[in-house]
């Protein structure tokens, strides 16, 4: 029993040593690779100015530009507001509504027949008379004529009390009061906002 704990304690004095030049012979990370290849340089780069951007603000006359409205739409939501601008695009519903195979008197005839198939008319305002309406404010339930069969089914009452139908074109500078909103009584939709029709008057040369 002497003899065995004595073999082992000098095998472990051996073995200790032989153990420690091992680990200080090791790296101490093998996983480290070779050092960055970084140099210093004393190139200066000449940037430009990081140029100012103005939030637009309200016309002299206290309408709102299109601009404007498109930037800063969430202070001015289901609020009332004026918005001066371009009519660019103006809905129609015989040109929606006609396919490819389909004649003038054909798309008269659909339309004669199934009025409900038109939708309101709304039009698109922009910054200026060449601006592509999706960069316009969407104005939506705009007033229209009755059509033949309101004028026979509704009341006379309701006929009179029939709001005014606005004349414009494409091309034409207006400013429409409006609400400004995310949805209308209607249903019209837009996440980035829509004008709800009140009026509109057309801006003098």
């Amino acid at each position: 029993m002497t003899e065995s704990r004595t073999a082992r304690r000098a095998l472990t004095a051996v073995i200790v040593p032989i153990a420690a030049a091992a680990a200080s012979a090791c790296p101490a990370d093998d996983t480290e690779g070779p050092d960055p290849e970084v140099e210093e340089t004393t190139i200066s780069l000449d940037l430009p100015a990081i140029p100012e951007f103005d939030m637009p603000s309200p016309n002299p006359d206290g309408t709102h530009s299109v601009r404007e409205i498109r930037l800063q739409g969430g202070e001015f939501l289901d609020t009332e507001i004026e918005v001066k601008g371009y009519v660019v695009w103006d809905y129609d519903c015989a040109t929606a509504m006609r396919t490819p195979d389909m004649t003038d008197e054909d798309v008269e005839e659909l339309v004669s027949e199934q009025p409900e198939l038109c939708e309101r008319p709304n039009f698109y305002l922009g910054k200026s008379a060449d601006a592509e309406p999706e960069q316009g404010i969407w104005v939506v339930e705009v007033p229209r004529e009755p059509r033949p069969d309101e004028r026979r089914n509704l009341p006379a009452s309701e006929l009179a009390e029939w709001p005014d139908v606005p004349e414009y074109e494409v091309g034409d500078q207006i400013v429409v009061t409006g609400e400004w909103a995310l949805t209308s009584p209607r249903g019209a939709a837009s996440s980035e906002g829509l004008l709800v029709y009140e009026e509109l008057e057309h801006v003098d040369d």
